[in-house]
């Protein structure tokens, strides 16, 4: 087998994130809106803002099930206008399961801290 050198390498898909509204998504920060969506244009514009922005971790809920992809934030909301159209937020805002992480790491350290001082 040959070995070549010194070809480029072709440009990637970047993160993955393509379409209509992806470049939207990239440009919206926390409390930004965007209105005037039909059903289809809110589900896409929902489907990039979740692929960039919303963690995941796997977690297994249960010994005998294989794990499963927990979200651990939420990152948009959406309400239907009084013109019938839809307007999409992007948020962040942690989820019921993030907190109950968040509480049992810090319950830990707790036990933690206190098993060492005595």
């Amino acid at each position: 087998m040959k070995i070549d050198k010194g070809i480029p390498v072709p440009p990637g898909r970047g993160n993955g994130i393509t379409g209509r509204f992806a470049e939207t998504a990239r440009q919206m920060e926390i409390g930004d809106s965007v209105g005037g969506l039909n059903g289809k244009e809110q589900l896409a514009l929902q489907y990039a803002l979740r692929k960039l922005y919303q963690k995941k971790e796997w977690v297994a809920l249960n010994p005998n099930r294989s794990r499963e992809e927990k979200p651990m934030n939420k990152v948009h909301r959406y309400k239907v206008q009084d013109d019938g159209t839809i307007r999409v937020w992007r948020v962040d805002v942690p989820t019921k399961y993030a907190k109950l992480k968040i509480e049992q790491i810090q319950n830990y350290h707790m036990q933690k801290t206190v098993s060492q001082r005595k």
